[in-house]
Formats: C-alpha cells, structure tokens, sequence
C-alpha cells in the first residue's frame, strides 16, 4: 500500500512540476463555490494533506507503528 500510495505523490509531483505560471495562476472556481488560482487549490490541497498527516503519525504511534517516510507535497509547493 504504501509503494501505491509513494507512486501517486511521484505522479501527482511531475505533473505539478510541468505546469506553466500561466497554468498555476489560472482561475478556478473550487468545489463549484470558491474562486481561486490553480496555485492557491495545491496550496490548500498541501495543508490538507499535512493535516491528515499529522492525524495519521500520531494514531500509528500510538498503535506502536513507526509511521514510513512518506513525501508530502510541499517539496513542490516551495517552487510554486
């Protein structure tokens, strides 16, 4: 599961990469209700993802489970 996991962020990160300042800032309206650049959706797809993180290294802890290095997305974001 987590090889699986591991390669999504791998896809999700190139394809984040490829993308143009014009595509970053391209407006989008989110969920159908929140108007915002493409930048601005990643940012808060990367809070949320470090949330769920944060929720996740702590139940695995406590179950006695080292939590596995995992990339998050901010590697990219940093250059957004």
């Amino acid at each position: 599961m987590s090889n699986l996991v591991l390669a999504s962020y791998d896809f999700v990160i190139d394809n984040i990469k490829k993308m143009t300042d014009a595509q970053l800032d391209a407006p989008i309206k989110l969920f159908g209700k929140f108007d915002m650049t493409k930048r601005l959706a990643l940012a808060k797809v990367f809070e949320h993802q470090a949330h769920h993180r944060g929720q996740t290294t702590v139940y695995l802890r406590l179950a006695g489970v080292k939590p596995p290095q995992e990339k998050l997305f901010r590697y990219v974001f940093w250059n957004l």
